[in-house]
Formats: structure tokens, sequence, C-alpha cells
């Protein structure tokens, strides 16, 4: 299943008929994407009604509650496990491929369970496993598609084509249920996988028809380990991608319990049917509609770290509600509003990711917000489903909205920065001049040192504008940082930065931002003298074809 995201690589930008067309529908001016969004609804109806028959053929054969809720653990594990992997062949290589490579993963599983629900082999145990696989090839696709589709419009379209990739996936949430519990009922399981199939076809095809320049890379790709070491380490001194990850994680553990048991909720319900099943997912789905069209007003006037905790804090109400009422006017109404709040915290997460994380790591900081958010969905299903074999299904909704509740008021205080997309933007960096000799420039250290002069009354703003640049030489691909003053002279400052190898320091200055630019440019402006600051390189002895004697290398 893809869900939405934001715009980069993905049909051809040529042919725009109305180049300054503005408004939420006009991307859909551009043919490419056109022909995905209506592909990608189809898919997602496919996987919705498909999620339904699921949660049925497991709920029917009176499987444990714990055996449904591994339909929510099947379906996260491999995102946690995998995404940090596809991640970094999603920033590394051509997303197209890596899209279609996933897609063919996922029609496979789909096309098992089909096969075995023809078959009447289609037992729990079997329909978790075949999920498992679908889901393994969900990890692959979703990083590169989410990092991809800001490559299908131009750059001042980007936010209405995020907006409407949200309205895609959350009208397939409202729909793709009742379409599911309507085949469920008329023509059975079966016939919904199938219908699953050839909705996954389309997309299929749809990505195939797609052809686009691929932008040559001037260096070489990162290896699995090393792009998985960078996107840690960007992780470690990027605060935005932690407070999103630590966030999303903690509401996906207890938001989890409104996926994982509304299957045994319907079923235990007086009314309870599976078309009932069915309406209380698209209850979830038209909520999400709603909040699709308040998320962005709301957010200007609130702001985004209130408008988590606004759509976390409600959302808890609604799982003490979920847990405390059996009545369907009453439930109906409560999911709704449920769907509102699930979508303003995950599309404010997913915001923020794509607007403050730079190009080079997008997909990884993506695919490790996907890790957090489904970490927290695969263990909060796990957890929830226990929980409902001691305490009963209502007791455990009860238990995840008085968690929610309390995780919400623990983490008020932990602010987003406001979305400005406009500090990403590649900034453009002068390269170092040609090496005067011959060296391996994928092994060995370089020592990277800037000489500054600074006025002894300019040390305070100096040191207080260096603390940035510190987070900034790391978080872009620095080992080690440090700042030294000279002993004999005290204007003499020397900026000493370790990076992995030549090829590294190369991708350092192809990750510069314009935001990156100016925090050098504040610490440079400090600087006196006729000249720009003193750069020097310095490469290991590991980088040269000779061997020095041990004694003579101190």
């Amino acid at each position: 299943m893809l869900q939405s995201v934001s715009p980069k690589h993905d049909l051809p930008l040529q042919n725009d008929p109305e180049p300054q067309r503005s408004g939420v529908l006009a991307p859909f001016s551009i043919a490419a994407f056109r022909i995905i969004w209506i592909c990608n609804l189809f898919a997602n109806l496919g996987t919705w009604a498909q999620s339904v028959a699921a949660a049925w053929v497991v709920t029917e054969a009176h499987a444990s509650p714990l055996m449904v809720a591994m339909i929510q653990v099947a379906s996260a594990l491999p995102l946690v496990l995998l995404s940090i992997l596809s991640g970094v062949l999603a920033d590394n290589h051509d997303r197209r491929k890596i899209m279609l490579i996933g897609l063919s993963i996922e029609l496979s599983g789909a096309a098992l369970v089909t096969l075995l629900a023809f078959l009447g082999y289609l037992d729990p145990l079997m329909l978790i496993l075949s999920i498992l696989w679908l889901s393994l090839g969900s990890s692959i696709t979703i990083p590169a598609w989410q990092a991809a589709v800001n490559e299908q419009v131009p750059a001042r379209l980007v936010g209405d084509a995020v907006l409407l990739n949200s309205v895609n996936y959350n009208v397939a949430r409202a729909v793709g249920p009742a379409i599911g519990g309507l085949l469920l009922s008329v023509t059975g399981a079966p016939w919904v996988f199938l219908f699953n199939c050839l909705c996954y076809a389309s997309l299929i095809w749809a990505i195939w028809q797609w052809r686009r320049d691929v932008p040559k890379r001037s260096l070489p790709p990162e290896h699995l380990l090393e792009g998985v070491v960078a996107a840690l380490r960007f992780t470690q001194y990027s605060s935005v991608t932690r407070l999103v990850m630590l966030r999303s994680a903690v509401f996906g553990l207890s938001a989890s319990a409104v996926w994982a048991l509304l299957p045994l909720l319907a079923h235990r319900n007086p009314d309870g049917s599976a078309s009932v099943y069915g309406y209380m997912l698209g209850a979830l789905g038209l909520g999400a509609i709603l909040g699709s069209t308040l998320v962005g007003r709301l957010r200007r006037h609130i702001g985004t770290s209130r408008l988590i905790s606004l759509g976390g804090g409600t959302l808890g109400l609604v799982l003490l509600v979920l847990g405390a009422v059996d009545n369907l006017w009453i439930l109906f109404p409560a999911l709704i509003l449920g769907g509102t709040c699930w979508i303003a915290a995950v599309a404010s997460y997913n915001s923020a990711v794509q607007i403050l994380v730079p190009d080079w790591v997008k997909a990884r900081a993506l695919a490790l917000y996907q890790t957090a958010i489904y970490g927290g969905l695969a263990a909060g299903s796990f957890l929830w489903g226990h929980f409902a074999e001691t305490m009963g299904v209502q007791g455990a909704m009860l238990a995840a909205g008085c968690l929610l509740l309390i995780s919400v008021a623990l983490l008020y205080n932990s602010r987003l920065p406001e979305l400005d997309p406009g500090g990403i933007a590649r900034a453009p960096a002068p390269r170092p001049g040609q090496p005067s000799f011959a060296f391996d420039e994928q092994r060995g250290a370089v020592l990277v040192s800037i000489e500054y002069r600074i006025p002894a009354e300019r040390t305070r703003d100096f040191v207080r504008a260096a603390k940035p640049l510190r987070r900034l030489r790391l978080r872009n691909g620095a080992e080690r940082w440090s700042l030294y003053r000279d002993v004999s002279d005290q204007e003499s400052w020397q900026e000493l930065f370790l990076v992995d190898n030549w090829i590294g320091h190369l991708r350092m200055l192809d990750r510069l931002t314009l935001e990156d630019k100016t925090i050098i440019d504040n610490v440079a402006s400090l600087h006196v003298g006729d000249a720009p600051p003193k750069v020097r390189h310095g490469v290991s002895y590991e980088s040269g074809s000779y061997e020095a004697p041990p004694d003579t290398l101190g």
C-alpha cells in the first residue's frame, strides 16, 4: 500500500500545458502526476478492500485476539526492519526501478493470497505469512515512493501535490473498506483478494510507462552500510528527525489499538457483521478525508506541534469512547472524529520530514520515520492484542486511550519547527582544487582545516556562531569536529573536521543547503583580513599505495 507523501522523481515534467497554473488541483495538469495518482487510487482501494477480507477471514476462523492483532504486526514488521536499507537504495539509485521491484513483490504476495483463498487453503497462519511477504514489498516501495513524488511536479506545486496524495490515500481509506465489505458479503474473500491483484497491476503499469531523464551523479553511490551510517549520523544531529521519530513512535504505540482491535470490536458488537466492520473502517477514512481539508488551516493557526498534540489528545478520547460504548450511532461519529485526528497527526509528521529534510537523505529520513511509526504500530498491535485476551477488547481500548492521553501530556512541550521549505534547497559549493598527487579516494581519512582570524572583541560571537557549524559538519558527514585557538596568537583560530575519505568529503560539499550556507557565511563574516579563511586538506597515509615503516608514522 502506498501512503500519501510529497513530490520529486516520477513522471515527465515536460509538456506541462499550463506552467503558471496554481491551486490545489494544479498538479493534475501534469499528465505524469495525473496518471500515477489515478492508478495509485486503485491500488489503495484494493489494499483497503483486502484488509477487510483478511481481518474477517481470521476473525471468522475464531482465531484468538492475539492472532487477529498479528495481522497488523505482519503488515508493519518488514517496514520496521528494512525501510532504512530501502531508503539508502532510494537515495542512491533510480527510484522508478526500485518502486517496480517493490510493487512486483507486493503483487506476488497478493497473488499468493488469492490462489490460497480460491483453493481453500487460506487459514489464519498462511494469511499472516502472505501478508508478511506483501509487506516486504511495501518496505522496498514506500521509501522510494515517498522520496520520489516531489519529482512529479515543479517546486511551486509540491504543497498541492502532497495534499492531493493525502486525499488519494484517505479517499481509498474511506471507500476501500466499504468495497471490501460489500464484495466480502456478496462474492466471498477470494474475489476481494483478486480485486486487489488487479488494482496493483494497474499501478505497476503506470510506473512502467513513466519515463524521465535520470540525473547524472558525479559521485559513486553509497554502499548500504555507508548509507545507513550517514543516515544515523544525520539523525543524531537533526533535531527534526529525532523528534518526529520519538513522537510518531509513541503515537503509533497507542493509536494502533484502533486498527488492531477494530475487527474484534465489530465482531462482538450486537449488530456486528463484515459489512459493519467495513463501514467502521469507512468512517475512519471519511474522517481522514475531512481532516485532510482542515490540516493546512489548523497548522497555520495553531502550529505543527500543537496540531499534533490536539490530534493525539482527541484520538485518546475517541479510544475511551470506543472502549466504553456499544451503540453504533455513537461509535460511527467517534470513528469519523478519530480518522480526522489520525490524519492530522500523521500528515504533520510526514510533512515535517518532507519539507525540513534535504533531498540527499530524504528517503532515509522518511524510512526512519516509517520505522518509528510502524515500530510503534507493530509493538502496540501485539500489546493490545495480548491485553484483549486478558482484559477484554473494551478494556484494551480504554487502556490505549489512557496511554495516548498521558503521552500527549508528557510530550506537549516537544516542539517541531514551523514548516519552511526554502532552507533545504541545495546550495552550490566550490570543490577543492585538484590534488597534487594521486591517492585512493575511497580509502584513508581526510582532515580539513579552516583558518580564521577573529578580533578579540568578536570572540564570543564567533564561538556562538560555531555551535550550529559543528552540528552542520557532523550532520553532513564529518566523523569528528573541533575548534582550536592558537595560544601564541589569540586572534588565530582553526576549525578541524575529519571525514572518512575523499569521496565522503566531496559528498559533504554536495549536501550543503541554503540554510547550511547561511551558517557557514555567518561564521566567515566574523573573519578579518584581505583573503577569505584559508582551507587546507590533508589525506591519511592509508590512502596512498606506498607503505611506510611503522616506526616513522608517529
